[in-house]
């Protein structure tokens, strides 16, 4: 009875043992979760999906959220998500920087060379825009932008419009994808348009494009496109806050991969991983 009973504790032991050690695993594997939200432009959909493989090779689990540029920023800064890739800095997230700032961590600096503009195809017989007041009829009076919260969208309206005259013109609120719909579209019928626009982007690969002078600068010199981190992330993950100080990108780089996901129609995932197993020696530099 006594070697039964001995037997029954050793069981009921080895129990609480084996969920104790499923417990802690779980917690491991939770800690190991880095969640990354990302706005659906271009560039942010590109970097997003190249983090989450390189993160993913590197042992961590990557889930990834699409938001807005606000819930992008305030997620991180409340601690609900890790890290996105995609702060534009100093001009077009300035507003953002001002509010959450102090609340986040700067990773590192991905691109440096960013700029925001407004984008016409190369027909349209204008350089500047300065000169967009004079053809309102040929434009319909209107630019198409891309979703009501990003940076450029705020800067088009409250400086760019009013500095140039464009007060009574109509900012179209879209998307990425539905600018770029009215794009094509407005080019197969030989039409003006004017776009929100950022380089880097892919519809400078497909399509014939130019960028209209801003001599008063109303959307900001040259930026830098920055990693930013919840506060703690680095003491968390010290081996991908070292991958995001590390990671630069140039524009063909980048380029690649939009084009990729855009142009020939792949799954962002494995865009990101093909480029990934074409540049080991790039990938190599970030991580090691």
């Amino acid at each position: 009875m006594f070697k039964k009973l001995s037997l029954s504790i050793l069981a009921v032991l080895g129990s609480i043992i084996l969920i104790a050690g499923l417990v802690a695993g779980c917690a491991g594997e939770e800690e190991k979760t880095i969640k990354i939200p990302y706005v659906q432009w271009a560039c942010a959909e590109a970097e997003s999906h190249l983090a989450q493989v390189i993160l993913e090779d590197m042992g961590y689990n990557v889930e990834l959220s699409t938001v807005q540029a606000a819930v992008m920023w305030s997620s991180v800064a409340s601690g609900d998500t890790d890290v996105f890739t995609t702060a534009w800095l100093p001009y077009t997230h300035a507003s953002y920087w001002e509010e959450y700032g102090d609340n986040v961590e700067r990773l590192g600096t991905l691109y440096d060379e960013a700029v925001l503009a407004l984008v016409v195809p190369s027909y349209v017989t204008i350089d500047s825009i300065a000169e967009m007041q004079d053809h309102a009829s040929e434009f319909q009076s209107r630019i198409v932008g891309i979703d009501p919260g990003a940076g450029i969208m705020e800067a088009t309206r409250n400086a760019t419009m009013p500095t140039y005259g464009l007060d009574d013109w109509t900012l179209v609120e879209s998307s990425d994808a539905g600018m770029i719909s009215e794009l094509e579209r407005s080019i197969n019928n030989e039409e003006w348009i004017a776009v929100t626009g950022w380089a880097p982007h892919w519809k400078f690969f497909a399509y014939d494009l130019k960028i209209l002078e801003d001599p008063e600068e109303t959307l900001g010199g040259m930026e830098e496109i920055v990693v930013i981190g919840r506060k703690g992330f680095a003491e968390d993950f010290p081996d991908a806050a070292s991958f995001f100080q590390n990671w630069k990108l140039t524009a063909d780089q980048l380029g690649e991969v939009m084009y990729m996901i855009n142009i020939d129609n792949m799954d962002p995932l494995d865009a990101a991983r093909a480029w990934i197993e074409d540049n080991p020696d790039v990938v190599n530099s970030w991580t090691q």
